[in-house]
């Protein structure tokens, strides 16, 4: 199964800190999201990419855009059992734009970028048949970040959905963003 078990410099772990027990802090300060591993990397881009439109394997990955208000539901195909953990990243994208005093089209030393902004996206792991965004453990919703995490244990065996919602516009109605789940399967 999925696990945190590496330790901090305080000797916790990340089911200690503050990233697991508060959902407006998506990432750890020392840890991130915790650890690394390669082979489940691995695993879970190999299986490709995976749309909303159908029910999503217990792990993928997907690209797509959102706009202003819109929420988009990734319905989970088979039930997750209680106990289980759930883990799902979302990241989008600040926008930039480059102060080109000589007009090449490419960064100069001394040259600089004026910050126009984040758009604030949220993501919620929720019973399939949810139509509300309730607030719920299984949440991500910082207000200052351009990634949002879940790493959380599924509270009672059911069918789940992962929803992003693009909760407020700071700059483009139309939002790019990424996201990757693993939750549990027999393999896992």
């Amino acid at each position: 199964g999925m696990s945190r078990t590496i330790l901090a410099k305080d000797n916790t772990t990340w089911l200690e800190r503050d990233a697991y027990n508060n959902p407006a802090i998506p990432l750890d300060i020392q840890m991130g999201t915790g650890q690394l591993n390669a082979f489940r990397a691995y695993q879970q881009f190999s299986s490709g990419q995976w749309g909303p439109d159908a029910p999503v394997p217990s792990r993928g990955w997907d690209y797509r855009t959102l706009e202003t208000g819109q929420v988009q539901d990734y319905v989970l195909e088979n039930p997750l059992p209680q106990g289980s953990y759930a883990s799902i990243t979302l990241a989008w994208q600040r926008w930039v734009e480059l102060n080109d005093s000589n007009e090449n089209g490419q960064f100069d030393l001394g040259e600089d970028f004026s910050d126009r902004g984040l758009n604030n996206l949220d993501v919620y792991l929720i019973p399939v048949d949810s139509e509300e965004t309730p607030a719920t453990p299984c949440s991500s919703v910082s207000d200052v970040d351009s990634v949002e995490h879940i790493f959380c244990p599924v509270p009672e065996t059911r069918q789940y959905k992962i929803r992003v919602v693009y909760r407020q516009q700071a700059h483009q109605p139309k939002q790019d963003y990424a996201i990757a789940w693993w939750t549990f399967n027999e393999e896992s």
